[in-house]
């Protein structure tokens, strides 16, 4: 066992045959280059350019689903904005948060905390009223004169937890004395507006972007790119890089899903001492990915969205109606005293599992009843298993 181990760890320690920097095919990394973003970067930069002169930009939304290059797309105009406005001794400040990490930013009192903390003011994580916290917030942003930009990634969590800070921050500017603040919404939900009152939305006056998936095409552009810099010569080739492509196009065009397959398929090729990334790894990345991405997918799930995969499971049919998974629902959240979501918004929470492959949606014939939609669970075995005990912790 002993050599074993030492012929593992003198393998790694000589280097990698395969990777020529690892660390360019991480999430985290943030490319020079956007391909097939280029109108979509025009049309941000265009409507943040006005912070130059210390005017107030428009509120923006980005629309579209998981990996199409949203948060990409928003951290490199908000990075260029920054270096520009740094060059000119302009006071513009670009600040990005992304609401969807829990105790990070994901409530009214949260994000105000950590916006304080970013400026320089220490606020606990709780233990102080929320309109103090916002008052010091305003405090902080007054003491230091700027246009702020603000960009909010995932913003559908905040807005579902604490539904009136989009109309606080929206009317921020009439509490400013010295600063300026607009907001920038990155959202997957692409009916988000339609959780908004009224007056949120004419506060707003928000512009939109919209991102659509990304093609098979695209994606090995995409792919081509980042392994030039990402491989060591000849450790990668076409039919590996299509492969990844093909199969992140079935998945909604998901580029973030294509980098991660091709990153999970050389780490595999290089524990069986391979010098080549080959098919046969890909296609065992590709199994084990859509287990992993399921299982992360669960996890972070909010507990409403938790308790309607769990009232699909317990209802334990080949199909199920939507209305049996409402009722399900609702008298699950009813046990633990929590006011459940309205039907429109479980069928649209049932539109975020089928876009994920958790479940699949039809609409069948009910003769004189109409027609009705179903659902079906297309996950089984093993992994329905390990999400079932997931459950049965809410």
């Amino acid at each position: 066992m002993k050599t074993d181990i030492e012929k593992i760890f003198n393998f790694y320690a000589s280097g990698s045959v395969i990777f020529a920097r690892k660390d360019f095919l991480q999430s985290s990394y943030l490319p020079d280059v956007l391909p097939h973003r280029e109108n979509h970067i025009k049309h941000l930069a265009q409507i943040l350019a006005p912070s130059l002169r210390l005017e107030n930009p428009s509120n923006v939304f980005l629309y579209g689903r998981p990996g199409t290059g949203k948060t990409a797309v928003v951290q490199y105009v908000g990075s260029q904005l920054q270096k520009i406005a740094q060059d000119k001794n302009i006071p513009v400040k670009f600040l990005y948060v992304n609401s969807g990490l829990k105790k990070i930013a994901d409530t009214e009192y949260r994000l105000y905390a950590y916006l304080c903390r970013r400026m320089g003011d220490f606020i606990p994580d709780t233990g102080i009223p929320t309109s103090s916290v916002f008052d010091r917030m305003i405090k902080a942003l007054d003491s230091k004169p700027a246009v702020y930009i603000l960009a909010l990634d995932e913003i559908d969590v905040l807005i579902e937890k604490s539904p009136n800070t989009i109309y606080t921050l929206s009317r921020i500017n009439s509490e400013l004395k010295n600063s300026k603040l607009s907001i920038i919404g990155i959202t997957n939900d692409l009916s988000i507006m339609s959780h908004l009152d009224a007056k949120t939305k004419s506060s707003l006056s928000e512009e939109e972007i919209i991102f659509s998936p990304y093609n098979a095409n695209q994606i090995k552009d995409i792919l081509q790119d980042r392994s030039n810099i990402s491989f060591s010569p000849g450790a990668i080739n076409d039919s590996v890089i299509l492969l990844c492509a093909a199969s992140a196009a079935k998945n909604h065009g998901d580029v973030r899903r294509a980098i991660e397959l091709l990153r999970i398929s050389a780490e595999i090729a290089e524990r069986e001492a391979s010098n080549k990334v080959l098919r046969k790894h890909v296609e065992v990345a590709i199994g084990k990915f859509n287990t992993d991405q399921i299982i992360s997918f669960v996890k972070t799930l909010p507990e409403h969205q938790k308790n309607v995969l769990k009232a699909i499971i317990e209802l334990d049919k080949p199909v199920v109606y939507t209305r049996e998974i409402y009722n399900k629902y609702i008298e699950n959240v009813s046990k633990i005293g929590a006011k459940g979501l309205t039907m429109r918004r479980v069928l649209d929470i049932l539109g975020e599992f089928e876009s994920s492959g958790v479940v699949g949606t039809s609409v069948i014939s009910r003769g004189r009843y109409g027609r009705t939609k179903v659902v079906e669970l297309k996950i089984g075995g093993n992994i329905k298993d390990d999400i079932e005990q997931l459950l049965v912790e809410i």
